[in-house]
C-alpha cells in the first residue's frame, strides 16, 4: 500500500491560514445566503414633541458616519411643558421637571457603540422661524442593535431658584449593518501580522531539530 507523506513545513502555515480566514469566510457566506434581520431606526419621543423633529437616515452601516438633526421650537416646548406642570397634581412630574421651564436649552446625543462628533451638551447655534437646529455626526463602531438618546439640558425656575435638569427628549433604536470591507481595511492587518509572527516562531522552534 502506498504511504501518504505529509510535508509538515507546509501543513502548519496552511492550518494557520485556515484558523485566521475560515471563520470570516463562513460568517460572510452565512450572511450572504441567509441575510440579516434589519429594520430602519425607530424613534420614540419622551416629551410632547412630534417625531418629525428628528431627522436621520433609514439605513445605518457600521463605520459609516451619518447625521442626526433635531429641529425644535424651544419656546413652544417650554410653553407646553409649563402648561403640563401647571395642570399636573402635586408630586407628579414629567421626568422630574418642576418649576417654570425656560426656552433657553442645550441638547446632546449619547449612545454606546457609536463615535459622536461634538459630544456633550451643545448650545442653540441656530434659531429661526422653524425653531432651533442641532446637528451631530454619528459613526457606528459596532454592528447589530444599538440605542441612541437625545437629551435636553433645561433651565427651570422653582421658588425663585434657578436649576438645571437633564431629560430625554427621544430614544432611537437602530440596527447597524456589518461592513466587512471596512472591517478588513481596519483590522485585517492584525491577522496578517499574527500569521507572520506565528510562522516565524514556528520556524525558530523547528530549526534546532532540522540541524
Amino acid at each position: 500500500m502506498r504511504k501518504i507523506r505529509f510535508n509538515f513545513n507546509l501543513l502548519l502555515p496552511a492550518l494557520l491560514a485556515a484558523l485566521l480566514f475560515i471563520p470570516f469566510l463562513i460568517n460572510s457566506l452565512t450572511h450572504y445566503f441567509y441575510g440579516e434581520k434589519q429594520f430602519p431606526p425607530i424613534v420614540m419621543m419622551k416629551l410632547p414633541v412630534e417625531s418629525t423633529a428628528i431627522s436621520l437616515p433609514t439605513e445605518v452601516v457600521q463605520f459609516t458616519p451619518f447625521d442626526v438633526t433635531l429641529q425644535l421650537d424651544t419656546e413652544a416646548l417650554a410653553s407646553r411643558l409649563n402648561d403640563i406642570i401647571a395642570r399636573s397634581p402635586h408630586g407628579v412630574a414629567m421626568q422630574g421637571i418642576s418649576g417654570k421651564v425656560h426656552a433657553s436649552m442645550q441638547a446632546e446625543i449619547v449612545g454606546n457603540g457609536f463615535h459622536i462628533d461634538n459630544p456633550g451638551p451643545q448650545v442653540q447655534l441656530f434659531s429661526g422661524q422653524s425653531g432651533t437646529l442641532w446637528s451631530w455626526t454619528v459613526t457606528p463602531t459596532a454592528p447589530n442593535r444599538h440605542q441612541l438618546a437625545i437629551r435636553l439640558h433645561l433651565i427651570t425656575l422653582d421658588n425663585g431658584q434657578e436649576n438645571q435638569k437633564v431629560v430625554d427628549i427621544a430614544e432611537i433604536q437602530t440596527y447597524a449593518q456589518k461592513n466587512p470591507g471596512e472591517w478588513i481595511k481596519r483590522y485585517g492587518i492584525w491577522f496578517i501580522i499574527a500569521g507572520i509572527v506565528a510562522f516565524v516562531l514556528w520556524r525558530r522552534i523547528r530549526r534546532p531539530s532540522i540541524e
